[in-house]
């Protein structure tokens, strides 16, 4: 078959998988449609990785092909799929979460249609990212609040900010599906070390989120720790002082966090966060984990920047004077699905000194703005990303900024500027990219009234030139 041929067989053989999970979202709730789905995929892409190390702890993928063309089993396909179980599970029996799934999804009718879309998926090529296209697909289509994912996008930007090394411990405390954890580590393989890649740390609240994670991580190749358990990070914190990189996408703005005595007689570092937001109990909770040269990437909603309330004011003032703000970089509107909430990547240092872990420039009382509020592009007719384009010239912003590779940093207007703490307290400690960097003004276009005069005075100096070019050749033809 020819390389055309075969790559419109192969289409067709996708488009029958993308119908059969859009047929189960219509037969049970689009989040266990796809939580299914998700495991159906894992076990596809597993496939390959079991021939070189089997995992007899998880069914294979001929067992559910199997399964699936048996028409007379008794036991749902979905049974069979809670199977896929995280590591601590397979000790104290199946989780609450997993259960759920279970009992949730199969009347006959869907337990038919996943067996359609295991068929459908069989002769499908592995080397097709499925597991990675389907968290997107969720999350754009059913996701509520980006639960679970953060687009590949943003994980790779702030990964690429942070530039994590080999040596790195590298946390998130939010984990959801693990993006963060896959683009650090990408980060760091694709870099000088090639194949040695950092210690990966996850933690969710959410226990479906951990089983997510665990999966894409398997896919990827990457050994990482997920606990052994669902981790409240927000309540209870962690381990101070432990790591070198945190990457963290905790919920914008998140207003019912339950601010209870524990919290409340916390000793907060910068100041107890207000009540009613946990931006920056967040924050303050990711600092606590940091070593002491240390470095985080935090994705925080707009006004955590620039938020006029006293406390936060007062939490920006002494994380400034404490000089772990590196810099802050505004990301473009509309590129978050569940959100019209605009947003800053907060880059977090506790030693701005030229070293390994940071880069040749020190920056010691400077925070780098970036105002990348205008690279988006559009994708659908409602559906904005953050383009290429932008995000890599984000990173080697940063970069240059901190003295990683050969490009000298140099203030743009309209796109960054590197600015003196003094500066920042003379604006109330307001952190808002464009408090900082001009914005270049677009050219107006010349109103209809001038354009109409211009060409009046154009078609004049036509018939001036064409009264001089007869002139002169009435003058040639005397002489």
């Amino acid at each position: 078959m020819s390389g055309t041929r075969a790559a419109v067989a192969e289409g067709h053989r996708l488009t029958k998988v993308w119908d059969a999970v859009d047929g189960l979202t219509g037969l049970v709730s689009p989040l266990v449609a796809y939580h299914l789905a998700l495991r159906v995929f894992f076990l596809h892409g597993l496939r390959k990785l079991q021939e070189a190390d089997p995992a007899p702890s998880w069914p294979t993928w001929e067992s559910l092909v199997a399964r699936a063309d048996d028409q007379g089993a008794r036991q749902p396909l979905a049974h069979l799929l809670s199977e896929v179980r995280l590591p601590e599970e397979n000790l104290q029996g199946r989780s609450r979460s997993t259960e759920d799934i279970v009992s949730l999804s199969p009347s006959p009718a869907a337990d038919r249609q996943l067996e359609a879309l295991v068929l459908a998926l069989d002769p499908v090529d592995e080397s097709h990212d499925l597991f990675e296209d389907c968290l997107e697909r969720f999350s754009t289509r059913h996701g509520v609040r980006g639960e679970y994912y953060t687009a590949r996008a943003i994980t790779e930007l702030m990964a690429s900010m942070l530039a994590p090394l080999a040596t790195d411990r590298i946390l998130d405390p939010v984990c959801g599906s693990g993006g963060f954890l896959v683009a650090a580590a990408q980060h760091v393989t694709a870099g000088p070390i090639a194949g040695h890649q950092p210690a990966l740390y996850g933690l969710d609240v959410n226990n479906e989120a951990r089983h997510i994670a665990t999966m894409r991580l398997v896919l990827q190749g990457l050994d990482a720790e997920i606990g052994v358990g669902p981790v409240d990070t927000l309540h209870n914190g962690l381990t101070p002082s432990s790591f070198d990189v945190v990457l963290a996408n905790p919920p914008f703005n998140m207003a019912n966090w339950d601010y209870n005595d524990k919290l409340r007689n916390h000793r907060w570092a910068y100041g107890p966060p207000p009540k009613g937001n946990a931006n920056f109990a967040w924050l303050q909770r990711i600092l606590e984990t940091l070593n002491a040269t240390g470095r985080a990437g935090v994705l925080l909603a707009a006004g955590a920047a620039t938020g006029s309330r006293v406390g936060e004011r007062l939490i920006r003032q002494r994380l400034l004077e404490d000089d772990v703000v590196a810099a802050i970089v505004a990301l473009p509107g509309k590129i978050f699905r569940h959100t019209k909430t605009a947003a800053c990547v907060w880059l977090l240092s506790k030693d701005k000194s030229a070293s390994p872990h940071w880069g040749r420039h020190p920056r010691q009382e400077h925070v780098l703005f970036i105002d990348a509020s205008r690279t988006a592009e559009r994708v659908a007719s409602r559906q904005h990303v953050l383009s290429r384009a932008g995000a890599d010239r984000i990173h080697r912003t940063v970069s240059a900024w901190r003295g990683i590779g050969a490009e000298a940093y140099e203030d743009q207007e309209g796109w960054c500027r590197s600015v003196t703490l003094e500066e920042i307290a003379s604006r109330s400690y307001d952190l808002l990219p464009t408090r900082y960097v001009k914005t270049i003004a677009p050219q107006s276009k010349p109103k209809s009234k001038e354009i109409e005069t211009l060409t009046r005075e154009l078609y004049g100096h036509f018939d001036q030139a064409t009264q001089l070019e007869r002139r002169l050749r009435e003058l040639l033809e005397k002489g």
